[in-house]
């Protein structure tokens, strides 16, 4: 039997991230949360089957010994707005090590009718379609934020990044769950399709803006037959949810 695009993608092993423990995250998601869910932070994560960061040994103390840990927690959730965001913690560029690879491996899929490609080094799994929790703070292309496996993680409507028109007919129906830099996020698409591997002679760096889309967010266009694809910068599209 022939399986179908999803069932095909649910068969691959890819990368999954670990599992988020109780209280702990990544200073990107600190970042995150401190950027979107300011003083109701408890209560969104809450929400989302989480509990608030844990506190530090240096809050505890600064309690001075007379609140619990719990307490040192929510309060150190109410200030989070004026909390230096913590330093995230960059990987090696992606789209140098991209250009350095002799093949690439390409996750493909729709949006609309435009056909585009994420690596696979950064995909960690492709899922049904989820209703986030909304963040009224967050930008229009973040639709919300979801708790898969513990991890913090934005939902991104790549149609808005990329300036393609919706309609009824164009409904996103799967997650390009992804990771870059400590955090973790979905790409709502309409469908999936296809996996690519490419040589460096079918991918063109030089991009051009032809496209009709934002190539802000295309890092290269990757040749097939007459079609020229677009590969997503993932590392672009994380430094804007946290408008680094």
């Amino acid at each position: 039997m022939i399986k179908t695009p999803e069932e095909y993608f649910q068969d691959q092993e890819f990368v999954t991230a670990p599992a988020g423990e109780k209280g702990q995250f990544t200073p990107a998601e600190l970042a995150f949360m401190q950027k979107y869910l300011g003083m109701d932070q408890a209560a969104a994560l809450k929400k989302l089957g989480l509990e608030p960061p844990q506190a530090t040994a240096a809050t505890a103390a600064v309690s001075g010994g007379r609140a619990g840990a719990a307490e040192s927690v929510a309060a150190g959730a109410v200030k989070a707005k004026n909390r230096t965001a913590p330093a995230i913690e960059r990987e090696p560029d992606l789209a140098e090590q991209l250009r350095n690879a002799p093949e690439l491996q390409l996750v493909s899929f729709y949006v609309g009718s435009q056909e585009f490609t994420v690596p696979i080094m950064t995909v960690q799994e492709v899922l049904r379609y989820m209703p986030p929790t909304r963040l009224p703070a967050a930008p229009s292309f973040i639709a919300g934020v979801v708790n898969l496996r513990g991890r913090v993680t934005p939902l991104v409507r790549l149609r808005d990044l990329l300036g393609i028109p919706s309609s009824k007919e164009n409904q996103d129906q799967f997650i390009v769950v992804c990771r870059r830099h400590g955090l973790q996020i979905g790409l709502m698409i309409e469908a999936v399709h296809t996996m690519y591997r490419a040589t460096q002679d079918m991918i063109d760096w030089a991009i051009e803006s032809h496209l009709g889309v934002n190539v802000d967010f295309i890092s290269g266009l990757m040749k097939s037959g007459d079609e020229l694809i677009g590969i997503i910068s993932v590392d672009h599209i994380v430094d804007s949810v946290l408008q680094i």
